[in-house]
């Protein structure tokens, strides 16, 4: 049985759109899509009497908005209302003709206005499916698409019917098209927008944002301003200076996007025609203006919906930072506590075992549960900062002597080693100062690379393998670590990327370690850096307590030099 799929558009499916079905309402509060049809009607009759100015040959007005209220009324309250547009278009012909016309004339000039609207609407709800919001530029193009198009060949039916009918001269034919099409293309570009945004919950809640912002008023007076610098010149000159509209458009795209940009639109048309009222102004000179119109409006709406695409790029992207960071502390959680789980297992089933024997050591049992606490104590207090650190950098500064600190963690991963045949050799070189730093977080960094070392070692000289760890305080006055093993080495290309997060040389490697030590250093002042060679070697520094900000700036520069070199 073949499956039959509704297509879906403008949001959700409105009401009876472009159909004879009947769904839930698009707008709160408007229960039948009749009274929606109603108040489209009114307000098209509203808009055709207000315009109607400055009628040039043929009575084709320069401004009609009442065509974006038609489009909009077929694309949500459905083809039912076909008829209700057929009669505003011919009250609209009817009642305000330029010229005396036969009625057959106003009837065919109205059926093509309503086919040119209905044309735009299916479009517009089909083949080249909009949404209400406008929140792409495939969106705007579309709308701008189908509206220039569409008015084109309705305005080349529209002026033929009068040129047939003795209505104005062939040779004034395409005059009276490029007029047509300016006034109409204007009107839809500056009221579609607007009408369609309103559909959408999101988009008036920006829409009250903008107009309760006092930056939204800066940008009308704005506008009252440029639009009486450019009318206060001589006629000529309008045209001219007609690009200081461009400025509070770009300003109300910027900061507000599409909203802003549809608004300023709107507000700048009315200021034109108030001006150009003001003014006296001739039929053919409005149409010019109107020209210039047609090119702000769609620059304006590119440029606002492009904003608007932008921020949500950018809330998009903060969003996954999120998720990103959230995966990294988990990551690095799990990196962190594997070893101690696993020691907290190995305790703890040799604390059964010794339990169920017939002769029981309670000096050993005892011993092996200390070990259990110490390491439970550990995998909470690794949790605890990490996860601090993660989400706000935080650390636990504490007076440690460096040498005893990387004793500590040798002896921790002396039994994994010994298990690998890997011996590990700690030294100082003559007085080494000590440094404050949070003590769980570099027995982190100084854990990830001695495993590191150990597994370098064991996996590529099973005899002899060897690990040493070097302390002392280079040439700059910052506390040198290095950890070096008898592995493989590292490649050039491999040591520029070692710190970053999930890559790493080992097949069973998370490759995290080496990106927290980096992170960790570096909120300590440090540096990490990988030496590449023939053996294994990584560095890190860190600040010595009493060193002063100048020293301590100077020092992390001459550290980056030695780096370098």
């Amino acid at each position: 049985m073949e499956k039959v799929i509704r297509p879906t558009y403008l949001d959700r499916p409105p009401a009876g759109a472009l159909s004879a079905d009947r769904t839930r309402p698009m707008v709160p509060g408007i229960h039948h899509t009749g009274v929606l049809a109603v108040v489209f009607f009114a307000l098209y009759i509203l808009l055709d009497w207000l315009t109607y100015v400055y009628p040039a040959r043929f009575g084709v007005t320069p401004l009609n908005p009442e065509a974006a209220v038609a489009i909009v009324m077929l694309m949500f309250c459905g083809i039912r209302t076909l008829p209700l547009v057929f009669l505003a278009t011919l009250w609209g012909e009817y009642s305000l003709p330029a010229v005396s016309r036969p009625l057959a004339l106003i009837v065919i000039n109205s059926a093509v206005l309503t086919l040119g609207f209905l044309i735009v609407a299916t479009l517009l709800a089909g083949r080249f499916r909009i949404r209400v919001k406008l929140d792409s530029r495939q969106d705007v193009l579309r709308l701008t698409g189908v509206t220039l198009v569409c008015l084109l060949l309705c305005g080349l039916a529209y002026v033929g019917a009068l040129v047939a009918f003795g209505i104005g001269p062939m040779d004034r034919y395409f005059n009276g098209v490029r007029r047509f099409f300016i006034g109409y293309s204007v009107g839809i570009l500056v009221a579609a927008p607007l009408l369609l945004m309103v559909f959408n919950e999101k988009r008036r809640k920006q829409f009250k944002s903008f107009l309760n912002s006092p930056e939204a008023w800066l940008q009308a007076m704005a506008i009252g301003v440029c639009i009486w610098l450019i009318f206060a010149q001589d006629l000529r000159d309008h045209v001219r200076f007609f690009y200081v509209l461009f400025l509070p458009l770009i300003w109300a795209a910027v900061r507000f996007g599409l909203i802003g940009a549809a608004s300023v639109l709107a507000l700048l048309q009315i200021g034109v025609f108030l001006a150009v009222h003001l003014r006296g102004y001739q039929p053919v000179s409005v149409f010019e203006l109107q020209m210039l119109l047609i090119t702000l409006a769609i620059t304006g709406l590119l440029l606002g919906v492009t904003i608007d695409e932008q921020r949500r790029a950018l809330q998009d992207f903060r969003e996954s930072l999120k998720l990103a960071a959230a995966g990294e502390m988990a990551a690095a959680i799990t990196h962190e506590i594997n070893q101690p789980l696993a020691a907290l297992s190995g305790y703890a089933t040799a604390g059964q075992l010794m339990a169920a024997a017939p002769n029981l050591d309670r000096e050993q049992l005892q011993q092996t549960m200390h070990k259990l606490v110490v390491e439970s104590k550990r995998t909470s207090a690794v949790v605890r900062r990490l996860r601090d650190f993660f989400r706000s950098g935080a650390t636990q500064l504490e007076r440690v002597a460096l040498p005893e600190l990387v004793l500590h963690v040798a002896s921790s991963v002396r039994s994994k080693a010994d298990a690998m045949h890997v011996t590990v050799h700690c030294e100082s070189s003559g007085p080494i100062p000590p440094v404050q730093v949070d003590t769980v977080q570099i027995e982190v960094v100084l854990r990830n690379l001695l495993m590191n070392a150990i597994d370098s070692a064991a996996t590529t000289s099973p005899l002899g393998a060897r690990v040493d760890v070097r302390i002392e305080v280079n040439k700059s006055g910052m506390l040198l670590v290095a950890v070096s093993d008898s592995g493989a080495g590292i490649r050039a290309f491999d040591a520029e990327r070692l710190f970053e997060s999930f890559v790493t040389t080992k097949i069973s490697g998370m490759g995290m370690g080496l990106a927290i030590s980096r992170a960790i250093i570096e909120a300590h002042g440090g540096r990490i850096w990988a030496v590449p060679g023939n053996a294994g070697l990584l560095c890190f520094t860190l600040m010595p307590e009493g060193l002063s900000d100048a020293e301590s700036t100077e020092a992390k520069g001459n550290t980056q030099y030695e780096r370098g070199k």
